[in-house]
């Protein structure tokens, strides 16, 4: 069976922290050789190891990030990366190349205690700090934030420059306005964005653009931007705008919708009705109530007549 080739630390540095850095090719004997420690947490091969199998197969055996090795007398165990190397096995690659950090130890409880120091973090990664590292491969979010300067990654802020809307809570209100039946699916804003076609992307932008106009960065209508009324007036763009809800209701031209948002904005029993409610059953049917009125008297403003707006049984009356 192949064996790592170790190279004791020899500079002052690697001295110091007892740690060298190499880049490796590695084969299935190879990294199968690695014992995983006593208290490694149990292997889980889901989707994400199943995807990230056929990337290294794609990427011609290389797995991604870092991988370390513990060296604890002759043996050597596998102290972070068991899931990458389960997926460099699954992917069935003859051979790939890895970069490799090996950790001398002189006992099994230090060892343990560089793996809990691996595993810990500082600050915790939001959604948002994940989108923002994926901006630059993913052309739905380039797209937006190209389009939409208001959208960010940073905490949302009542300022000239700051964001108003975080991406990762536009995409959910996005997802939940999808369905007949408006609700948070509790996805991954990882995994919505990854999802996102170029039409959805360009709805976005188009929604985002009219809602803009209508409602600006003005604190006083800073309600308006989060999630219930967010969900709902997506939901209404989806089926007045997009498409048509069916043959009785009109399908609105984006400058009568972007009318209809100012009118929104306009209604101070309604923004004043805002404060507290959020996106569930008790508040999702009363919010679609009042804006589907405010449409309405909006929509008879400027065509002279009544219509028929989208009646769906959640709604209410």
């Amino acid at each position: 069976m192949a064996l790592l080739k170790i190279v004791k630390p020899s500079t002052s540095a690697e001295k110091v922290t007892r740690t060298t850095v190499d880049t490796i090719e590695i084969t299935p004997d190879l990294v199968s050789s690695w014992i995983i420690p006593p208290f490694q947490r149990p292997l889980r091969v889901n989707q994400k190891v199943i995807a990230l199998a056929e990337m290294i197969k794609q990427d011609g055996g290389v797995i991604p990030g870092m991988l370390t090795v513990g060296v604890l007398g002759a043996k050597r165990y596998l102290l972070d990366g068991q899931h990458r190397r389960e997926a460099f096995l699954i992917s069935k690659c003859a051979t790939g190349y890895v970069d490799i950090r090996v950790h001398h130890f002189e006992s099994m409880p230090e060892m343990g205690e560089e793996f809990v120091n691996l595993n810990s973090q500082l600050v915790r990664m939001r959604p948002d700090d994940i989108l923002r590292g994926l901006e630059g491969t993913i052309e739905s979010l380039s797209k937006i934030r190209k389009h939409c300067s208001f959208v960010g990654y940073d905490m949302i802020r009542r300022s000239d420059r700051a964001p108003i809307v975080s991406m990762s809570a536009l995409l959910r209100c996005w997802l939940a306005s999808h369905t007949e039946v408006p609700r948070n699916a509790g996805i991954p804003a990882q995994q919505l964005a990854m999802t996102l076609t170029e039409d959805e992307s360009d709805n976005i932008v188009q929604f985002l653009d009219l809602a803009f106009q209508a409602w600006g960065r003005d604190e006083q209508y800073a309600r308006l931007w989060g999630s219930l009324n967010l969900i709902i007036c997506m939901w209404m763009y989806r089926r007045m705008v997009v498409t048509q809800y069916s043959p009785k209701t009109p399908r609105l031209t984006k400058d009568m919708f972007r009318k209809c948002l100012m009118s929104v904005s306009s209604t101070g029993d309604y923004l004043d009705w805002l404060v507290g409610r959020k996106m569930s059953e008790r508040d999702r049917s009363p919010c679609y109530a009042r804006l589907k009125a405010i449409f309405a008297k909006r929509i008879e403003v400027e065509l002279g007549s009544k219509v028929f707006l989208p009646a769906p049984a959640w709604g209410g009356r």
